[in-house]
């Protein structure tokens, strides 16, 4: 092969790994914030709310109630519910997300006290 052809043919390799790498990167850095545990992740929740990071735990609780994980979502209600009272705050959820988040917390065998306004 002449030193022009095997050049080009290592510049064409080169502007291939260019664009897969920032992909590759992504999809690394997506698997490494999904490879908790749910049950590391509910921990993780904890930690949050305990250290009294709040909109953190929430968030964290929020994700972990939206895959039906039960306790998660019965805290995540209860924030909700008394946020303002509790935390100075009121946070978000959707009716439909209160709703799968009521199903999810009865699983718990723990009673639920919210109301869903329709």
């Amino acid at each position: 092969m002449t030193t022009i052809h095997t050049t080009a043919r290592l510049l064409s390799r080169l502007a291939r790994l260019a664009v897969l790498a920032p992909l590759v990167v992504a999809g690394v850095a997506a698997q490494a914030q999904g490879a908790l545990h749910p049950e590391q992740s509910f921990e993780a929740a904890m930690q949050a709310y305990q250290d009294g990071r709040y909109p953190a735990a929430y968030g964290r609780f929020v994700k972990l109630a939206s895959g039906g994980h039960a306790e998660a979502a019965r805290i995540a209600l209860a924030m909700h519910r008394y946020g303002p009272q509790l935390y100075g705050s009121q946070w978000d959820a959707a009716p439909h997300q209160l709703r799968d988040w009521i199903a999810a917390a009865a699983g718990t065998g723990a009673a639920v006290a919210v109301a869903v306004k329709p």
